[in-house]
């Protein structure tokens, strides 16, 4: 959004160029850590999750986290153009906002200003990502809409280096050790655009640190972890208006101590953690019109106090989330710094039974000046057999106004009230068909939803079609209802299959009674994928494709490049010993060269390739 806003005052410069997994199968995740802010057996969670492991990061060569969700049933990952670009996301038909973001449980940097940066974001230091889908208001609070995205940092890692040279002048090198884990990502994103003129002012590099330590003082396991990522890169602009001079500079850090103390049937958590985020913004005004230099810094602090309470078949949670910052807008006019405060309380009962579990929990938050919000949810997981479960899970959402919606100079409306949501879904799994399957219905309804809106000067949310004046207002109503499945093959002579699909059939704007901008109607992904023996001088090789179809209204008389429309994207890699603790990788990506723009303007750079080299 901070970004977005920037170029509204550059005319001719928009947003900047970006980034696909596979979710673990479900015998292959044995504990999972986000569902019920505890650690569980991912076949007893009753909400719907999905794991991307370090394992699949590793083998498929994902670079950031918006591309490592790109595969995730039911999620959306929407690219600016190459590595490093702006990516839009959400969940079940969800947009960017109504998705929480969290680094260890905590809120990743930009969350107060919803300018979480996914395809900035690099899977440095990254053990696995968990992603909860449907409506998590009640464990996690604001934002929670859509679901979680929980990046779960490095545990034990073990010492490996990894050099890779690609396409369009990209070069990695990643080094991970017990305690520390390092990267640096150059690329210049020359590509060629639809017209035959190379992609300008792309180019993209990045550096990034984490580190983390664990120690046991008395009966306290305490544990750290920090990050921190900076990026400098060029910002080219749609197709067709390209910038020669848009630059932005980001930085993101992150970092957080937790202690937790285990009892015969308790465990209590103390977390605390902050967040800094800079995103500088500039371009010359003699080349692209009226440029201001922009800077937008957020700064936040997290503390967090729960309690896991078992016995007899039945486990309480209960706990407090506090969490305060401020966020400093200059976009070449008057400073604006505002401050934000979360502060909640929230329970949670799970009880067994020889049949399956239920669950019920309540939050109350409030949302600094905004006001309060309660957020209940119940579930149920019914036995069906000793591999097959049915599960239902119904939940009130919500979502504060971000800073920039609040605040940003010349654009923010302080009169706006939080987006509030039901959302539900019903699943069924089975382990035992085939290598695992998955299948669920999900629907989620939305009120009050905040969207930039034309306004006439001196008025509140009166649309003007003539007017160059935007206000973000609560003027719209949403309509969600679709379907997932997720089937694979087990394992049989090193090969195995992998198929997912999420029918997105209703995604209406009650109000316009029309389809919503940007959600698919249908994506789907499907891989192979083969093993060899651990003697065998070929380790692995894998191909995929990414497949959606046409969001909305496509205009006949505009290039598909230009529009969001239907495509596929295939990858693939192959993995070959050169020795003891030695791989060579190759991998391909967009093999297609299909030229389709997943954001407007914003054509993919084409079919591009890699060599890696890495020591383990």
């Amino acid at each position: 959004m901070l970004f977005l806003s920037a170029c509204a005052l550059c005319a001719a410069v928009a947003v900047i160029p970006s980034p696909s997994p596979s979710p673990s199968a479900l015998p292959d995740i044995a504990h999972v850590y986000t569902t019920d802010r505890t650690d569980e057996t991912l076949k007893n969670a009753t909400r719907t999750t999905y794991v991307v492991t370090h394992d699949q990061i590793t083998r498929n060569g994902y670079r950031t986290i918006g591309e490592a969700l790109a595969d995730v049933p039911g999620v959306n990952v929407l690219p600016y153009g190459a590595i490093g670009s702006n990516v839009n996301y959400g969940i079940r038909g969800s947009n960017t906002a109504q998705v929480l973001v969290l680094v260890d449980g905590l809120a990743a940097p930009g969350s107060f200003d919803n300018s979480v940066e996914l395809g900035n974001l690099p899977t440095t230091g990254v053990d696995r990502i968990e992603v909860v889908e449907g409506g998590g208001s009640t464990l996690y609070g604001t934002g929670a809409i859509g679901g979680i995205i929980n990046i779960i940092t490095q545990r034990n890692s073990p010492n490996a280096a990894t050099l890779t040279w690609g396409s369009f002048g990209e070069q990695r090198l990643e080094v991970d050790t017990d305690h520390v884990q390092l990267s640096r990502v150059v690329a210049k994103n020359d590509f060629g655009l639809p017209d035959g003129i190379v992609q300008p002012n792309g180019d993209y590099a990045s550096s990034a640190v984490h580190v983390d330590g664990d120690r046991r003082i008395g009966s306290f396991d305490l544990s750290f972890r920090a990050g921190l990522e900076s990026d400098h890169l060029g910002a080219p602009g749609p197709f067709g208006f390209e910038s020669l001079t848009s630059r932005q500079d980001d930085v993101n850090g992150d970092a957080n101590v937790s202690a937790v103390r285990k009892g015969a049937q308790s465990e209590s958590t103390l977390q605390f953690g902050g967040t800094r985020q800079q995103i500088a913004f500039a371009c010359d005004e003699t080349v692209d019109f009226q440029a201001a230099p922009s800077l937008n810094t957020e700064n936040r602090f997290d503390f967090s106090a729960r309690n896991v309470v078992a016995g007899a078949g039945e486990q309480l949670l209960y706990g407090v989330d506090l969490s305060r910052g401020t966020v400093r807008s200059d976009a070449g006019g008057p400073i604006s710094i505002n401050a934000l405060a979360q502060a909640a309380a929230y329970a949670q009962n799970k009880i067994d039974a020889p049949w399956g579990s239920v669950y019920y929990g309540m939050r109350g938050e409030r949302d600094g000046s905004l006001g309060g919000e309660f957020s209940p949810s119940a579930g149920v997981l019914v036995r069906l057999s000793n591999e097959a479960t049915l599960k239902a899970n119904v939940a009130s959402a919500f979502r504060a106004p971000n800073a920039s919606e609040l605040y940003f100079p010349g654009y923010g409306n302080p009169s706006l009230a939080p987006e509030r949501a039901k959302a539900g879904d019903l699943s069924v799994t089975d382990s035992h068909v085939l290598g695992g399957m998955s299948a669920g219905w999900f629907t989620n309804r939305t009120n009050d939803l905040i969207l930039p809106t034309p306004v006439k000067t001196g008025s509140t949310c009166l649309v003007d079609p003539a007017s160059f004046t935007y206000e973000p207002c609560n003027i719209a109503h949403a309509f969600m209802q679709g379907f997932t499945l997720d089937v694979r093959t087990p394992r049989t002579r090193g090969f195995t299959t992998a198929f997912n699909l999420t029918d997105l059939y209703r995604a209406q704007d009650l109000d316009t009674q029309t389809r919503l901008p940007n959600q698919a109607v249908i994506t789907a992904n499907v891989r192979l994928d083969y093993t060899g023996s651990p003697a065998s001088v070929l380790d692995s090789w894998g191909v995929w494709m990414h497949m959606m179809g046409a969001r909305g209204f496509v205009d006949p008389t505009q290039p598909l490049f230009y529009q969001p429309a239907a495509y596929g994207n295939m990858n693939a890699y192959l993995r070959v010993r050169a020795g003891r603790e030695t791989m060579i990788t190759l991998r391909g990506y967009n093999l297609g060269n299909e030229r389709y723009a997943s954001v407007s303007g914003y054509p993919m750079p084409g079919r591009s390739f890699a060599v890696e080299l890495s020591s383990r």
